[in-house]
């Protein structure tokens, strides 16, 4: 073996620990961070108290005003989590790429998704936070109902964001094995829900309709996954002993 390709060799074996003990920095991280992101997830979500239904527009102006003060800080909390959220998917996409075999760089479409989910979030919340901090106390009823209406379909648009990242997030389990193989299946059940969220789109009353129950069922199941791939993020062995067992 020449000199030079002793050297190279060297260099790439004094390379790889280092970058172990990063990918997996980075994975234990990501962990508490999605962990962080539930708790500050399911605090915003119930927060302010149960929302006004679709048909209940004569209700919505008395929410404004009586929950002002939970709803405002509820916004804050959830731009908060969402922050610390895009931060858990790039270390979960990170931790894919570190266990990848195949070079095919799964987790972009993830994080493509997620940021989509994101920015809806923040709109959402934007036009919320607007009504809710001085329109409400005017007293004009069609305006606060308009602004209720456009926040919701803001937060409901977020489910087709969200069914693409955890498409993606199911496909990246089967192909790089980095979370338990479960998680993929349970992953397209929640991009499944998130998607027929949408139908609170067109729905004037009832289960799916805004303030519905279901609108509480795609959140919370997507907080659930995130927590329990947070959970093992935080326990799973490095990507190294992994493989090697």
């Amino acid at each position: 073996m020449t000199p030079e390709l002793t050297h190279t060799a060297f260099e790439t074996t004094r390379r790889e620990p280092r970058m172990s003990v990063t990918v997996d920095r980075v994975r234990r991280l990501g962990g508490i961070v999605g962990i962080a992101f539930v708790v500050l997830g399911v605090i915003a979500i119930f927060l302010p108290g149960t929302p006004p239904k679709a048909d209940e527009v004569s209700k919505i102006a008395g929410y404004f005003t009586d929950k002002r003060g939970s709803i405002l800080a509820s916004n804050y909390l959830t731009c908060l989590a969402f922050a610390l959220f895009l931060l858990f998917v790039g270390a979960l996409r990170s931790y894919f790429g570190g266990a990848d075999p195949t070079g095919v760089r799964p987790g972009s479409t993830m994080l493509a998704g997620a940021v989509l989910a994101v920015s809806t979030i923040f709109a959402g919340t934007a036009v919320l936070n607007g009504a809710v901090f001085q329109v409400a106390s005017a007293g004009d009823a069609n305006l606060n109902h308009a602004l209720y209406d456009i926040a919701n379909d803001l937060f409901l648009a977020t489910g087709f964001g969200f069914a693409v990242m955890f498409v993606d997030a199911a496909a990246s389990v089967r192909i790089t094995a980095a979370l338990p193989s479960a998680m993929a299946p349970t992953a397209l059940a929640v991009a499944l829900l998130n998607l027929v969220s949408g139908v609170g789109f067109f729905a004037n009353s009832g289960f799916f309709a805004i303030g519905g129950t279901f609108t509480f069922i795609p959140p919370l199941a997507s907080l659930i996954w995130i927590l329990v791939a947070s959970i093992i993020m935080i326990r799973r062995a490095p990507i190294g002993r992994s493989l090697a067992a």
